[in-house]
């Protein structure tokens, strides 16, 4: 009897929650209270829905029947409400395709963090080595330029230096020849002052060893070829005796080895009038800058075997024929 009276409560106090799931939210307090065991022992309503309501089906009775009719009009597994919040398993369980038709599994976010992290990496690779070529790119165009600078300079200073050393040589080499010249000049003077001959003083006309006083003493000379050759020239005459006895005098006493033959640009080296025979004498003559040694036949007027051929040249023979053997 006690029992059949404890399935009845148990079965009693099952429609009671049921009408309270259907009814509107309680406070809760009330939902404490109600929840709360009695002081009959009765379990809790979440034990309860985990047992399918009282031992009912244990005892076989009508409390039995009750008991299923209440569970399955007691709505604990159709509500989504309160109960089954504290529940650790979804109702629905747990599916092994849910990742895949959910939000992305810890194997794809693995794979994105890895996919970004390799992107990262490569745009921080990219960009350092960007960065890296850049800063290689200006360093060696900065070596080029400052090279370029240096090879400039220094090729400016080889040229300034190849100027100076070629200036500097030309210096040398216009001293150097100026030196020479001046040396070639006393080397002659020198020279015409060694073959100066001791009659080749003041007195020279008495001082003369040979021969002499034979020459001119004429009008017009004796030649044969002078009358032709004088009107073709435009001449009457040629320099007096006098004229060139005054002039060797002169460079005597001032120590010149030439004089001048009159009406012409020769310088006759005096000093080298040196006879030959009775008639024919050699001598050295200036005509510019060279010095030429030539021969004389006074009495038959031939310069070097020919006759003169103008002017200036019968002026030449006739000097150096005064000189070797005319009065003075």
């Amino acid at each position: 009897m006690g029992h059949q009276q404890t399935a009845r409560s148990r079965g009693g106090f099952g429609l009671l929650l049921a009408g309270l799931l259907s009814l509107p939210a309680l406070p809760a307090e009330a939902a404490q209270f109600l929840l709360e065991p009695g002081p009959t022992g009765a379990q809790s309503p979440e034990l309860i829905a985990r047992k399918g309501g009282g031992g009912g089906g244990r005892s076989g009775g009508g409390g039995g029947s009750r008991s299923r009719a209440s569970r399955g009009s007691s709505g604990f597994k159709s509500s989504g409400s309160s109960l089954n919040r504290g529940s650790k398993k979804p109702s629905g369980g747990w599916s092994s395709r849910s990742n895949q038709k959910g939000g992305p599994s810890l194997d794809q976010r693995k794979g994105s963090d890895s996919r970004k992290s390799g992107n990262r990496d490569n745009r921080t690779a990219n960009s350092s080595g960007n960065r890296d070529g850049r800063r290689d790119d200006r360093s060696d165009n900065r070596d080029g330029r400052r090279d370029d600078r240096s090879d400039n300079r220094d090729g400016r200073r080889d040229d300034r230096s190849g100027n100076r050393d070629n200036r500097r040589d030309d210096r040398w080499d216009r001293r150097d020849n100026r030196w020479d010249d001046r040396a070639n000049r006393w080397d002659r003077r020198w020279d015409r002052w060694d073959r100066y001959p001791g009659w080749a003083r003041p007195g020279w006309g008495n001082a003369r060893p040979w021969n002499y006083g034979w020459y001119g003493g004429w009008a017009t000379p004796s030649w044969g070829w002078w009358g032709a050759n004088a009107a073709a020239w435009g001449v009457t005459s040629l320099a007096t005796a006098a004229i060139i006895n005054a002039a060797v005098d002169d460079a005597v006493s001032s120590h010149n080895t030439t004089i001048v033959v009159p009406n012409t640009d020769y310088r006759l080296l005096y000093g080298s009038v040196e006879p030959l025979n009775e008639q024919s004498v050699s001598f050295s003559v200036e005509s510019g800058d060279r010095e030429v040694a030539m021969n004389a036949d006074c009495k038959r007027g031939t310069l070097d075997g020919r006759d003169p051929s103008t002017a200036r040249e019968a002026e030449l023979l006739n000097a150096a024929c005064q000189v070797a053997f005319g009065n003075t």
